[in-house]
C-alpha cells in the first residue's frame, strides 16, 4: 500500500465518517417530522434509513481495521482511527433513537399530540447544534470548542427536566394523555442521549488532538 494510497484512505474514513454524523442528524431530524405530521409512511423511511447508516458504519469499522492491520499506523494516525471505530458506535446509537422515534409515529395512531411537543423541537435544535459542532471540532481539531460542550449539556439537560417535570405534570392532570405522555418522555430521553453523545465525541475529539483522555459531560 503507497504512502498517497494510505493518505487517500484516511481522508475517505474521515469524509465517512461525517457523511455519517450528517445523516444521523437528518434521520433524528426527519424522525421528528414524521411524529409531528403523524407522517407514517416517512416513519418507515426513517427506519429504512437508520439500518443503512448501520450497514455503513460496518464498512467504515472494516477500512479502519484494515488499515490498523497493514499500516500499523503510529502518534495521530492511531488516535484517529482508534477514535474513528468508537465514533461509529455513537452514531449506531443516534440512527437507533431516530429508529425509536419513528416507532412512537407508528404507534400513536389518532392520538393528539400534547403542547409540550414545541418544547422537544427547542430541545432538538440545541442537541442538533452540539452534534454538528462535535464533528465540525473533531474534524478541524478545535479542542476549545470541544471542551465547550460540556456547559452546553448542562443546559439541554436542564431543558430535558424541565419538559419530562411538565410531561408528568400533565398526566396528574388528564390521565387520559398518559400514553402520549409517555411517549414524549421517551424522545425527550433520546434528545437528551444525543446530547451525551456528542459530549463523547467531544471527548475523542480531545483525545485525537492532544492524545490525553479527557471527560466531557
Amino acid at each position: 500500500m503507497s504512502r498517497e494510497y494510505y493518505v487517500r484512505q484516511i481522508k475517505e474514513l474521515e469524509d465517512g465518517l461525517i457523511a455519517e454524523g450528517d445523516e444521523c442528524m437528518r434521520l433524528l431530524s426527519l424522525s421528528l417530522k414524521s411524529l409531528i405530521n403523524k407522517d407514517k409512511a416517512l416513519a418507515n423511511t426513517v427506519m429504512d434509513g437508520s439500518k443503512n447508516v448501520d450497514m455503513r458504519a460496518m464498512e467504515l469499522e472494516n477500512k479502519c481495521i484494515e488499515l490498523l492491520a497493514l499500516q500499523q499506523p503510529m502518534a495521530s494516525d492511531l488516535r484517529f482511527l482508534v477514535t474513528t471505530l468508537r465514533i461509529l458506535t455513537d452514531f449506531e446509537r443516534l440512527s437507533r433513537y431516530a429508529w425509536d422515534i419513528s416507532k412512537i409515529t407508528l404507534r400513536i395512531d389518532t392520538e393528539p399530540l400534547l403542547p409540550q411537543i414545541d418544547d422537544l423541537m427547542e430541545l432538538y435544535k440545541l442537541v442538533n447544534g452540539m452534534v454538528k459542532d462535535s464533528l465540525k471540532s473533531f474534524v478541524s481539531g478545535d479542542v476549545e470548542l470541544a471542551r465547550g460542550m460540556g456547559a452546553r449539556d448542562d443546559a439541554v439537560d436542564a431543558e430535558y427536566d424541565q419538559i419530562r417535570r411538565a410531561l408528568i405534570d400533565e398526566m396528574v392532570k388528564h390521565p387520559s394523555s398518559i400514553d402520549m405522555a409517555s411517549h414524549l418522555s421517551f424522545v425527550a430521553m433520546y434528545l437528551e442521549r444525543t446530547a451525551d453523545h456528542a459530549c463523547v465525541i467531544a471527548s475523542w475529539t480531545i483525545y485525537r488532538a492532544t492524545g490525553k483522555r479527557v471527560r466531557i459531560k
